[in-house]
């Protein structure tokens, strides 16, 4: 293999003052999440929607993360990680204040009087002794059983597995566009409208590639209607490398719903002549810009 072969990898830079901004915004997000949550759970009291309404959250959660991070350049994975904890834990805690808080005042929780007390954990309050005794007396039956002690406790650590865990699994799917890091900036995406024939290794396709990319892709057969392959070009013209990503496509016949991509070739790192050059030998369309 040619060891001159290079791919896109991310700079692991952020700009600080967009990523504050997408912290604030996820922070009053999960403040309204909480709320509501809370609040529907009283409406509609049972439990198996409840569960549907936790996985709700945590969808919710998952997206807003990606797509802030996507907004906000970030190019660092430990900071997506962490971003996503720390969402997960904050709108648990936030979830918490809200539910206790409605036992308080014994049914009738304002939003107001819900903001107001958020600090109930960092001094003695009230709220850590109905804490407690929820632990101890439950708060709901299953199966006609009041559920408490280490039961209930499981049940929280359940809950809060899933509010925490949905947006790190969410980050573990983001797919990173190439950024320019010298001019913060994401790199522009052009399909090339040709259906090329369905490709085998993506190292041997790489390597064929990154040998002249015009001539090899001019070489390649055309694909089938419902199995090809497309080839797309991260192009920016004042950068000094452009990148190349080739997936394979399948439809199902009948149902074209049913799509499945294949990536086979991930951001592969080409010229600013040769991107040039394919982009002025064949036929391409700009694509907007992916949120997600």
């Amino acid at each position: 293999m040619n060891k001159k072969i290079s791919y896109y990898k991310e700079s692991g830079s952020y700009h600080a003052p967009s990523l504050l901004i997408s912290v604030l915004f996820l922070i009053s997000l999960s403040l309204l999440l909480a709320y509501l949550y809370n609040a529907l759970t009283l409406v509609m009291p049972i439990i198996y929607i409840n569960v549907l309404l936790v996985f709700g959250i945590g969808i919710v959660l998952g997206y807003s993360v990606l797509v802030l991070c996507k907004l906000s350049k970030v190019g660092n994975y430990k900071i997506r990680i962490g971003l996503a904890l720390l969402i997960g834990i904050i709108t648990l805690y936030f979830q918490w204040s809200a539910y206790i808080g409605y036992l308080i005042n014994e049914g009738s929780h304002s939003l107001e009087s819900y903001i107001n007390s958020l600090g109930w954990i960092f001094y003695d309050s009230i709220e850590k002794e109905v804490l407690v005794e929820l632990y101890h007396y439950g708060a709901y039956e299953v199966f006609n059983t009041q559920v408490t002690d280490y039961a209930l406790f499981f049940i929280w650590l359940i809950e809060a597995a899933i509010i925490i865990a949905i947006p790190i699994l969410a980050v573990f799917r983001y797919v990173p566009l190439p950024i320019s890091g010298t001019y913060n900036k994401f790199y522009d995406q052009y399909t090339l409208e040709k259906d090329f024939r369905s490709l085998g290794s993506g190292e041997l396709t790489a390597l064929r590639i990154h040998e002249g990319p015009a001539a090899a892709l001019q070489e390649f057969e055309g694909g089938k209607a419902n199995r090809h392959s497309k080839i797309k070009i991260f192009y920016l013209p004042q950068e000094s490398k452009q990148y190349l990503k080739a997936e394979n496509i399948s439809i199902q016949r009948g149902n074209e719903s049913k799509t499945a991509v294949d990536v086979i070739v991930k951001y592969l790192e080409i010229s600013t002549p040769q991107a040039k050059e394919l982009l002025e030998t064949f036929r391409n369309r700009k694509d907007g810009f992916q949120l997600l």
